[in-house]
């Protein structure tokens, strides 16, 4: 992230620690936005994801996409700049899977269930969501 609302965006005029060697100025500019990857996402190669984005559960980014804005849970987002392509699931269902909180469940849970992950369907019905 850059102060793109200063009159320079160069680090010569920030006061955070950088590879520039000689400052101008050291005004304070901390907008870190932290980027956050939910449970069970699949991010293909090569994709580039701009700071501060949120990647929903379940979700699918396709390989080579630029990520700018957010994606929801349980769809699939693919291009430059990457958009929505899909949803996986009804609403439904992506509803109660993120309900369900799956990925939290011990290897006992998972071995008990697993054979039902190829119907979400099936799968809520087991787990009695």
């Amino acid at each position: 992230m850059h102060p793109i609302e200063f009159v320079s965006t160069s680090p010569v005029f920030l006061s955070h620690k950088d590879s520039v060697k000689t400052k101008f100025a050291r005004h304070d500019y901390f907008n870190i936005a932290r980027t956050k990857i939910g449970n069970d996402v699949w991010i293909g190669e090569g994709v580039f994801i701009k700071s501060g984005v949120t990647i929903g559960d379940g979700a699918v980014v396709g390989m080579g996409s630029v990520v700018t804005k957010d994606v929801p849970p349980y769809t699939i987002f693919a291009g430059n700049p990457a958009r929505l392509i899909r949803k996986r699931f009804t609403e439904e269902i992506s509803r109660k899977l993120l309900k369900s909180e799956w990925w939290k469940y011990n290897d006992e849970q998972l071995v008990k269930h697993a054979q039902f992950f190829t119907d979400p369907e099936k799968f809520l019905e087991k787990i009695g969501s």
